[in-house]
């Protein structure tokens, strides 16, 4: 029996020293009620000042049910911030929000072939995600932790910065057209017009061939999207309607609202990029001075290089050189 209880007390301690916390990568952990669900949130602070009073600088991933932390068995941690985060938190306190129904951290090895957190059997995330991961759901949720932020003695409410990156991009401009409290906004590697259905079907024309085209796909799916525009089932391997619906509308009217400075950064060789230049042109037609235009040369839609056979080279990162801009660009308004 001794016997027995060494080993489970081995055992559970392995198990036990197997789990991780988000404190043991460096992050504090927050929780706030919002509707009928919890919100989870961490904060990145630079180490021995985490209650010292500074900005706060809130990056808003991309889509997928993905979790905001991962780890593997060797111990390797994968940040929710692309970018050293390093870069920022001398002067700030970086903020990330976990996606709805997801782990807030989790073993890689758990997940999905696309980092996605899927239920056993199903092969779907979970139903509070696929319920709520729209544009209307996540501009109320982010609103309410700023909220929660700016209560925080810790923060220093005179710099609020909101950065979103590929579908967090819409979201942070809705985020920055309804909060007064937001000072700047970053908008990366966004689709302003029509975001969703516009980047699947560029995306699509980029790979057609003569002899193959899945547009008529992308088109046919779009029209029942709006057939049943705020249907929340997950079928046929895409987003539920209500998601593709809201993140399809265009941006131009919010961003024509804006006062506050706006930085728009994009790698020319993102799919994207075209709407962007042409988010510009409007822009200047309509004699925005408060909004800039950073691109990056021959980068695509997450800064990494290209290769002159039109490849990804994912040894070329471009995330560092796009955080030390964005600061630079910060600092500067």
């Amino acid at each position: 029996m001794k016997k027995l209880l060494f080993l489970i007390s081995i055992l559970f301690s392995q198990y036990t020293f197997a789990q991780k916390s988000v404190e043991d990568f460096g992050y504090t952990r927050h929780r706030i009620d919002f509707r009928s669900s919890k919100v989870d949130f961490i904060v990145k602070s630079k180490k021995g000042e985490e209650y010292q009073k500074k900005p706060i600088l809130l990056f808003i991933q991309g889509s997928l049910a993905t979790p905001l932390i991962k780890y593997s068995d060797g111990g390797t941690h994968y940040s929710p911030f692309p970018f050293n985060t390093r870069i920022f938190t001398d002067k700030f306190h970086l903020i990330a929000i976990n996606k709805p129904g997801v782990p807030l951290i989790i073993n890689k090895s758990k997940l999905g072939k696309n980092g996605e957190f899927l239920i056993n059997g199903t092969n779907l995330p979970p139903k509070e995600y696929t319920e709520n991961a729209n544009l209307v759901f996540y501009t109320e949720r982010n609103n309410k932790v700023l909220e929660y932020l700016l209560d925080q003695p810790w923060v220093d409410a005179t710099k609020v910065i909101v950065a979103g990156h590929s579908e967090g991009s819409s979201i942070a401009v809705k985020m920055a057209a309804s909060n007064k409290h937001i000072t700047h906004l970053i908008y990366s590697g966004g689709t302003p017009y029509y975001s969703r259905i516009l980047s699947m079907i560029a995306q699509d024309r980029k790979l057609e061939t003569e002899n193959e085209s899945w547009l008529e796909n992308d088109f046919e799916y779009w029209k029942n999207v709006n057939e049943d525009p705020f249907g929340a089932s997950w079928e046929h391997g895409f987003d539920p309607n209500k998601g593709t619906h809201s993140f399809s509308n265009s941006l131009n009217d919010d961003f024509g609202r804006l006062t506050i400075p706006v930085l728009v950064s994009f790698g020319t060789k993102d799919t994207a990029c075209p709407y962007n230049d042409l988010l510009r042109v409007e822009m200047v037609q309509e004699n925005k001075s408060n909004i800039n235009f950073k691109s990056y040369f021959n980068r695509e839609h997450n800064y990494f290089g290209i290769l002159e056979n039109g490849k990804i080279n994912y040894e070329n990162f471009g995330w560092d050189l796009v955080g030390r801009d964005w600061l630079l660009w910060i600092s500067s308004k």
